[in-house]
């Protein structure tokens, strides 16, 4: 499935939100062939948001990216994910650039990785955690969030220190609404992304 891409407009507030009943049945084992890691960061705890990137409650990376398996699906004789109940969580993209060549830095995701595997990307895409210092509830403190939350990615996954990408050189770009399954497998993202760049 080729990703859905929206452009939205700053956040407004609604009183009323549904939340899609969700399931977190898929159990990852190292048996299965998941990396000791892989595992551990799905239990990272996302925000789940509304369509209008309002908070409603923490959730699981792996409750936010399920998406059931083809087989059980086809035995159910209908799909019943997490994705397609309309689960959304926040997610950002960050774009570095090389200060003279203007070159930006790409990465390929690990083959380990349980989403997207070898998938080439951005400098680093992840989610912010449903932490005091990642949450936000408007526009200006969910962008502080997120610059946070990119600080703390681009270190785990490149070495990259704190110091050397400031949250005060970010620039945030737009959000989109984003929707992909990863391969044909139970994985994928329903996220409303925050695009930043920094050069």
């Amino acid at each position: 499935m080729a990703p859905s891409v929206t452009t939205t407009s700053p956040v407004t507030t609604t009183t009323t939100t549904t939340v899609p009943e969700v399931t977190e049945d898929v159990e990852l084992t190292t048996e299965e062939g998941y990396d000791d890691e892989q595992i551990r960061l799905m239990q990272e705890v996302c925000i789940v948001i509304d369509e209008n990137d309002q908070p409603i409650r923490p959730g699981t990376k792996k409750e936010c990216n399920a998406h059931i398996n083809a087989q059980k699906a086809h035995d159910q004789g209908h799909l019943m994910s997490n994705i397609e109940k309309g689960l959304l969580h926040r997610a950002f993209s960050l774009f570095l650039f090389h200060p003279q060549t203007k070159k930006l830095l790409l990465q390929q995701r690990a083959s380990e990785k349980i989403t997207f595997p070898d998938q080439w990307t951005n400098t680093c895409c992840s989610h912010p955690l449903h932490t005091t210092s990642e949450l936000g509830y408007d526009l200006p403190s969910s962008i502080e969030g997120v610059k946070r939350a990119a600080q703390r990615k681009v270190d785990h996954e490149l070495g990259i220190r704190a110091d050397q990408v400031p949250t005060d050189e970010m620039k945030f770009l737009t959000r989109i609404h984003y929707l992909s399954a990863s391969g044909a497998g139970m994985w994928g993202e329903h996220e409303s992304m925050s695009l930043s760049n920094r050069d």
